[in-house]
């Protein structure tokens, strides 16, 4: 297949650019910058997305657009400009998806899009693990762009009929933040941590693009988005994650499948078996291991 990346020269499209690579697809990367260096077989088309023509000038004759590109974070830029990025390039993303006739939309989401990743208030889950049906609250501007942009998503495939997957990943631990997580891995290593108001959810840039490559080949039916929470195996804490949740809130949110949590007690709280089912999807990275994979370059 044919597979264009929004965002292909970031830390995460790198990594999606390579497996897509190794399996066998050909890739053009769109962004504002050329990576350092191109991969094999590797194509580089400069483009703004904020701007409808050129997106529609370069997301074309392709059978995948995975959807990379984005402000990745509430506090790099002011408010106003993440949201609006983030919600108007994803927008002329599906417009040229619509337009030019290709078949799938991969969509980059977060799991902050629910409102428990990225968040201002600790919102409790209704109920435990969460999964791809439960109630979201987005309520900061980066998890609200997000948000706009999976239902982007959705109703344009509904409405034209093309292909659509929302990944909802984790916090990925990626180079640029290495310095601050290897801090947080120390800390924790030698027993110095406590529980906050994260979730403890995870997930390598790696594990990222196995699922990336993933979403592009599984089969699904037109007119539909399916979207996927993908962590890591377990959380970042030591302790059991239903302690864990109960620590954050005082009191432990409804279990609906304590199955969940007895065959892996520090098992995420966001529920990876769709994507697991589905997808094939199986995490093979680890805070452990930090510093075997964080700065692993693809190349």
């Amino acid at each position: 297949m044919h597979i264009i990346v929004t965002g292909g020269a970031g830390a995460i499209g790198r990594h999606a650019v390579h497996e897509l690579l190794s399996a066998g697809h050909s890739v053009t990367t769109i962004d504002l910058r050329e990576p350092p260096q191109c991969m094999s077989g590797e194509q580089f088309i400069e483009g703004d997305l904020t701007i409808q023509s050129e997106a529609l000038r370069v997301i074309r004759d392709a059978d995948v657009v995975v959807h990379l590109a984005a402000i990745p974070n509430p506090d790099s830029d002011p408010p106003e400009r993440v949201l609006s990025v983030n919600t108007v390039s994803t927008y002329n993303v599906a417009e040229a998806v619509r337009r030019n006739g290709i078949r799938r939309l991969v969509y980059g989401c977060s799991e902050s899009s629910s409102g428990f990743g990225i968040h201002y208030v600790n919102i409790k889950p209704q109920y435990l693990p969460i999964d791809e049906t439960h109630p979201v609250c987005p309520h900061e501007t980066y998890s609200l762009s997000k948000r706009f942009g999976e239902e982007i998503a959705v109703w344009y495939a509904q409405a034209y009929g093309f292909e659509a997957v929302a990944l909802r990943y984790a916090w990925v631990w990626l180079p640029r933040d290495a310095a601050g997580i290897q801090a947080l891995v120390e800390r924790h290593r030698a027993g110095n941590w406590q529980v906050g108001s994260w979730f403890g959810a995870y997930i390598a840039p790696q594990d990222v693009a196995q699922a990336v490559r993933q979403a592009c080949d599984v089969p699904l039916g037109c007119g539909r988005l399916e979207a996927f929470y993908l962590t890591a195996e377990s959380t970042f804490y030591p302790v059991p994650t239903l302690e864990v949740l109960t620590a954050i809130f005082g009191e432990l949110p409804e279990v609906r499948d304590a199955d969940y949590f007895v065959s892996n007690p520090y098992a995420t709280p966001f529920d990876t078996r769709k994507a697991r089912n589905m997808l094939g999807f199986r995490p093979a990275y680890d805070w452990r291991h930090y510093e075997e994979w964080v700065y692993a370059t693809p190349k």
